[in-house]
């Protein structure tokens, strides 16, 4: 049994493109408490070239940091951590192969967001830092390898962007040579203002009352300027153009010497005063606050949320079956089924808790596709799940959906499981087989075809019992089970019947 204090510990990791952050917190009176915090100068995106490998120097340093995160986590239970990467991961070429080694020495699961995801849970970890819940804030947070904007009010997130300039990024393009000059600095800002112009537009439309920035590059500036004097409070036009002035003063960045600037964040700093001058020009920013919350703190109150059974993904599946018209009854029928087949064999398949809402939320929105085309829906469903922003999962979640969907009926791809990382590869299988089941008892679209079943695992056998008289009525069916039986030994599985003169439902 897991001590009290395990099971209300809570781990969040961070692993960005500049660093690595590992935050471990303690629930007491219904409030968070930070009892620990872990941060490491990876530099993963600098090790990253332009076809996607990671040097070998750089892989080391990350598995290195990795098993020292691990050690820490020992002891909080896996359902209480969260580990996410982020824009060095979505570019990694061979990302499940890094994954395989990075995972064991953390010891749980990282999973990979996306640029909008990523800007979701900043927001919702800023947002807890803010007093007040009053008018529309426009947070920003410039990481190693990305930057995000957001616009929101409260705790809900408006507009979401994620633009491909970090700290890290910046930098390796526009000052590798480690010289600082006006003519590299002015190309290096007219860069990143082209890409923000269509952003400003739709942004100032929307409109905000009050700027937040957060990441260690915007602390540092803040930090910077209200040493030298700059600056009371915060980062204001002036301040920034005080600091601009002097980093190009010292003509390279071996030069840079500014109090409050850390030895860690020395050699990137240019590339991050970059992106945050452009914002504060293209958004025509006067002050701008500073937060020392950003996505470790978000990802803890999100995972928070998924215990508490307030997972932003159950919004997401309902707003997905909305925009697609989905036929609710059907949806439910094939919901229910699935599920019932998955509990029945979910111990003796090794399924958690999370395999099993993802074959949910796949069968709530396997028929999303028939919007575009009744042929092959399948396919135009999992691409929908594939290529679609969804608040609250996962790259390899989505994945996981698309593999599922994509193969519910008709042939399994020879490749099926080749997107996802090997831990997923047997869960997939597995759940696989419930919704390609519950998809062929549910063919008639009618609750009164759908018959009461029991179902036994055994390694990777299924036996399925049935009443006899059922399956004399429903001959369709029955061949169509049969024919599942060819298919799934395709994917490793052994499928069998046994029929009985009455069978109840376990």
């Amino acid at each position: 049994m897991t001590p009290p204090e395990r099971a209300n510990t809570y781990a969040a990791v961070d692993l960005g493109s500049n660093s690595f952050h590992l935050l471990v917190s303690r629930r007491e009176h219904g409030q968070l408490r930070v009892i620990d915090q872990i941060k490491e100068m990876v530099r993963l995106g600098g090790g990253l070239d332009h076809q996607g490998r990671l040097d070998s120097e750089t892989t080391d340093r990350a598995h290195a940091c990795l098993a020292r995160f691990g050690q820490r986590l020992r002891g909080i239970p896996d359902d209480n951590i969260r580990a996410v990467g982020t824009q060095t991961f979505r570019r990694l070429r061979n990302v499940n192969a890094f994954l395989m080694v990075a995972e064991t020495a953390l010891g749980c699961s990282i999973d990979i967001i996306g640029g909008r995801e990523e800007a979701r849970l900043i927001y919702l970890g800023v947002s807890q830092g803010v007093s007040g819940h009053e008018g529309r804030r426009l947070v920003i947070d410039i990481g190693g390898g990305s930057t995000e904007l957001i616009i929101g009010e409260g705790l809900v997130p408006i507009e979401m962007e994620s633009v491909q300039y970090g700290c890290v990024s910046m930098t390796r393009r526009f000052f590798s040579n480690g010289k600082i000059t006006t003519k590299q600095w002015h190309e290096a800002i007219s860069s990143v203002l082209a890409d923000l112009q269509e952003l400003r537009i739709r942004y100032q439309q929307a409109g905000w009352q009050k700027t937040v920035g957060s990441s260690g590059t915007i602390k540092a500036v803040a930090s910077i300027c209200e040493q030298q004097g700059w600056s009371e409070r915060g980062i204001t036009p002036v301040s920034l153009k005080r600091l601009i002035r002097a980093m190009i003063e010292f003509g390279t960045i071996d030069k840079v010497k500014l109090t409050g600037l850390s030895e860690r964040r020395h050699p990137v700093l240019i590339g991050g005063l970059v992106v945050l001058a452009a914002c504060f020009e293209a958004f025509e920013l006067r002050h701008m606050e500073v937060s020392p919350f950003a996505l470790r703190e978000g990802l803890l109150h999100d995972l928070l949320g998924r215990l508490e059974h307030r997972d932003p993904r159950d919004s997401t599946v309902a707003a997905f079956k909305k925009r697609y018209s989905v036929d609710p009854n059907q949806a439910d029928r094939v919901k229910t089924c699935a599920l019932k087949a998955c509990e029945q064999i979910a111990n003796d398949m090794f399924l958690r808790p999370v395999h099993r809402d993802l074959l949910g939320w796949a069968a709530d929105l396997h028929e999303i596709g028939l919007g575009v085309s009744h042929s092959h829906f399948q396919k135009h469903s999992a691409y929908l799940i594939e290529h679609s922003d969804m608040p609250g999962f996962s790259t390899q979640e989505q994945l996981f959906l698309a593999a599922l969907i994509s193969n519910h009926r008709r042939a399994i791809g020879s490749g099926y499981t080749e997107s996802l990382p090997t831990r997923l590869h047997e869960p997939l299988r597995v759940t696989l087989f419930c919704l390609r089941f519950a998809s062929v008892l549910c063919r008639s679209r009618e609750d009164s075809a759908v018959p009461a079943f029991t179902l036994a695992a055994q390694d990777r056998s299924f036996t399925i019992r049935f009443s006899e008289k059922w399956a004399t009525k429903h001959p369709l069916t029955v061949a169509d089970l049969e024919g599942e039986v060819e298919m799934l030994k395709k994917i490793g599985l052994r499928l069998k019947f046994s029929l009985s003169p009455t069978t109840k439902t376990a």
